[in-house]
């Protein structure tokens, strides 16, 4: 038969498994707003089996995380595609900018002034001025093209600058991450479970972190920590180690930029989304079409111009030389970067036919009609629809980036809300709970109460 001592010890049982439990709803409600907590759950058990206990000693309690890990990895396989798409667009909005922006239209208007100017001078190709608007208008077009391709570079080599400090993230990231899953293995095999749950919330946060830099696969293994690789089964974390990612550009089959290589083999190819996949495309797939675009416009036309000059007479009757600088004698590096007026005095454009004396304007005028012949693009486009066509491969390219990156953060957002509704704090559900909790701690008080009363009743009778 139970004695009032038996009473009192499971009412004391009760006391502590109460206040453990108004413990986890206190824990609930100060974390409502962080969206890396997964909301804990007390369960109550037989308060007189001590293998109900928790290692805090506390009785007849259980304790148990919403967590839902089907969710996690939704989220988390989710974020690269967002991180690769969010880099692309706000590139390709900034090149698309550079092409479009500098002398007031894009260099295709410097181009259109350029051949234009060769219009005008036929109309009197004799006046000084409207020859020196032909060179200025040649110098601008030059300069721009200089301009355009250098700021161009300029956004590939941030790129390059992005991957590197990302790269630097990453392995920080897994460095948490392997030392996380050395500390949750210990708490899972102790059973500490409010540590674990706590350590579990801090690497989601890391991995998700992780993610949206670099896409990389993980899964969970018994003991609770977490194997990551990349998409070709190369290791970044095992247990509590973690593999760096280095940067190298030593041995790169891209020089001058760099190639990423984890334990020794070369993944650059096998990271293809996340903050650094994009950056990686940018700098090695997208950027390079545009510069080889720009770097055929200008071969084109200083060959075509070249050409046509060379058959003219300028006015002082001499055979018309090269227009530019000849390829073969430009500096070494992209033409687009190199590209030069080579005349300098304006007496020596060659607008006259040869033969028809310095008067003539038959050379002005084939030297303007280059800039409306199908003889770019591989002989199918005038230069300015092959300038149209890059314009609109960029815009093209940056809506692309934009709807799908909008399209991939909307799913996301859903995910965190399914998430957020499953494993989540409601403040109103704590509130209920937090009263339940102190009531029943209440209840269990009056129970030492009564039988304490009942315990100085006997004393008293058996005094008696």
């Amino acid at each position: 038969m139970a004695s009032i001592l038996d009473g009192l010890n499971t009412a004391k049982l009760s006391l502590s498994a109460q206040q453990f439990a108004m413990t986890v709803a206190q824990r609930n409600t100060v974390n409502v707003n962080n969206p890396n907590y997964t909301r804990q759950d007390v369960f109550f058990t037989d308060l007189t089996v001590p293998a109900n206990w928790t290692t805090l000693g506390v009785p007849g309690v259980e304790l148990s995380a919403a967590r839902n890990a089907y969710l996690d990895k939704s989220i988390s396989y989710e974020l690269p595609s967002l991180g690769e798409n969010l880099v692309k667009y706000n590139a390709l909005r900034e090149i698309d900018a550079i092409l479009q922006a500098t002398s007031g239209g894009g260099i295709g208007t410097s181009i259109d002034n350029f051949f234009n100017s060769f219009t005008e001078l036929s109309s009197d190709p004799t006046d000084l001025a409207l020859r020196w608007q032909t060179l200025s208008t040649a110098q601008t077009m030059v300069e721009d093209f200089h301009r355009i391709y250098g700021e161009i570079q300029r956004v590939q080599n941030s790129a390059e600058q992005h991957i590197k400090s990302g790269v630097e993230d990453v392995n920080k990231l897994t460095a948490r991450i392997a030392d996380l899953n050395g500390r949750i293995e210990a708490a899972h095999t102790s059973g500490q479970l409010e540590t674990e749950y706590a350590l579990r919330d801090e690497r989601q946060q890391y991995v998700e972190e992780m993610q949206g830099k670099i896409g990389l696969l993980y899964f969970e293994t018994e003991s609770g920590s977490i194997t990551v690789t990349t998409s070709n089964g190369d290791a970044v974390v095992l247990g509590n180690r973690s593999f760096d990612f280095v940067v190298d550009n030593t041995a790169s089959g891209n020089p001058p930029f760099s190639d990423i290589y984890l334990r020794g083999n070369n993944v650059t190819n096998s990271i293809t989304s996340g903050e650094i996949g994009g950056f990686l495309q940018m700098r090695d797939v997208l950027i390079p079409e545009y510069l080889q675009t720009l770097d055929d416009m200008a071969t084109d036309i200083i060959t075509n111009v070249n050409a046509v000059h060379a058959l003219g007479v300028d006015l002082n009757n001499a055979a018309g030389g090269d227009f530019f600088v000849d390829l073969a004698s430009l500096p070494t590096g992209p033409v687009a970067r190199v590209i030069s007026v080579k005349i300098t005095d304006p007496n020596e454009i060659a607008a006259a036919v040869a033969g028809m004396g310095i008067g003539d304007n038959g050379n002005a005028k084939a030297l303007a009609a280059i800039g409306a012949d199908k003889i770019f693009g591989s002989g199918t486009q005038t230069i300015s629809e092959v300038y149209a066509a890059l314009v609109y491969k960029v815009g093209s390219d940056q809506r692309t980036a934009e709807q799908t990156g909008t399209n991939q953060q909307s799913l996301i957002n859903q995910l965190l809300s399914q998430r957020n509704a499953e494993s989540g704090v409601s403040l109103n559900e704590e509130a209920v709970n937090l009263i339940k909790f102190q009531q029943a701690y209440q209840a269990s008080s009056r129970i030492v109460s009564v039988l304490n009363i009942l315990s100085a009743e006997i004393l008293n009778f058996v005094g008696v």
